[in-house]
């Protein structure tokens, strides 16, 4: 009893929380890609650090634009005030020339949709991980799984669909867990999408076809934000938006920064030397995994696949 009291009293908290964002009247009505724009937009901590100062940059509709810095350079605080996840500390986003934070509640949700490095699961069917609870037809589903190129991977499940994925996806790989979450993303055929490092584990390969299809309008016509890493995926954005210690040092096409922007050339050249080492170790579990199926290992196989399947950020 004492222990189910202490439990009850920590949700009831939770659950009487109320929030302190506020909201106007806009409606979120529009159709088709969503135009986006950050004004002069600076974020800090209550210790008074500040991660972003006077960010400022316009995405038109339809683009795909990469977002690359270094680490701690406040890649993730800016997509969360993309989608209000946070308020800034002065300047403003703008959806369709509009403040996000004039727009009834709800209506930022209805148009955009973020995801998230970390893809959580629930204990359900990989249907209602996507779904979760929109009503929508398995073909609809289908297609967002189609441009998350997750549906070979599902449809090997033992009952597609319908298979329960366990506890936060355990039994699915980093990579799978990623897709899955993108599909859930996707189905909703957000106006905006916005990435942040979302196929970390997933293979460069598979995460060339998934931005492919992103570009050719695969779940909707989307104006698209992404958080990446990978030399081949930054090359895919039609602007690349460069950020340094919180500022906007550098914008443009990754071709034209290259050459412009010495902090930008040396962070994607590192990216590239990360990128063969770690092709240099999946070639390392290939091997070890090819030489265990000849020694009937099959433990150690399967060990091998695993790893190989799963590329860490």
């Amino acid at each position: 009893m004492p222990r189910a009291i202490v439990g009850y009293d920590r949700v009831r908290h939770v659950l009487d929380a109320e929030g302190e964002s506020s909201y106007g009247d806009a409606v979120a009505d529009k159709t088709g890609p969503a135009g986006l724009q950050a004004r002069a937009v600076r974020f800090g901590y209550l210790d008074g650090t500040d991660v972003l100062h006077d960010v400022a940059f316009d995405v038109e509709p339809g683009r795909t634009v990469a977002v690359v810095g270094p680490t701690g350079s406040g890649k993730s605080t800016l997509v969360s005030l993309l989608v209000r996840l946070v308020d800034p500390a002065s300047g403003a986003v703008l959806l369709d020339g509009v403040d996000v934070r004039d727009f009834r509640h709800g209506g930022v949700a209805a148009s955009a949709a973020l995801v998230p490095q970390q893809a959580f699961l629930f204990d359900d069917t990989v249907r209602d991980n996507i779904t979760l609870g929109l009503d929508v037809s398995d073909d609809e589903v289908r297609a967002a799984l189609a441009t998350a190129q997750a549906t070979e991977f599902v449809d090997r499940l033992p009952l597609g669909l319908d298979t329960q994925v366990g506890e936060r996806g355990t039994s699915l790989s980093g990579g799978q867990r990623q897709r899955i979450a993108l599909a859930r993303a996707l189905v909703r055929r957000p106006r905006l999408l916005v990435m942040d490092d979302a196929t970390s584990a997933v293979d460069p390969r598979v995460e060339a076809a998934i931005l492919a299809g992103l570009r050719d309008g695969g779940g909707g016509p989307s104006t698209v934000v992404v958080v990446a890493y990978r030399k081949a995926t930054i090359a895919l954005a039609d602007e690349v938006v460069f950020i340094e210690d919180g500022r906007v040092t550098a914008r443009g096409p990754h071709a034209d920064l290259v050459t412009t922007s010495a902090g930008y050339r040396r962070l994607v050249d590192a990216y590239e030397r990360a990128a063969r080492d770690r092709e240099q170790a999946e070639a390392v579990r290939a091997a070890e995994a090819a030489d265990a199926a000849r020694t009937g290992n099959a433990a150690d196989a399967d060990d091998a696949d695993d790893a190989d399947e799963e590329v860490p950020a």
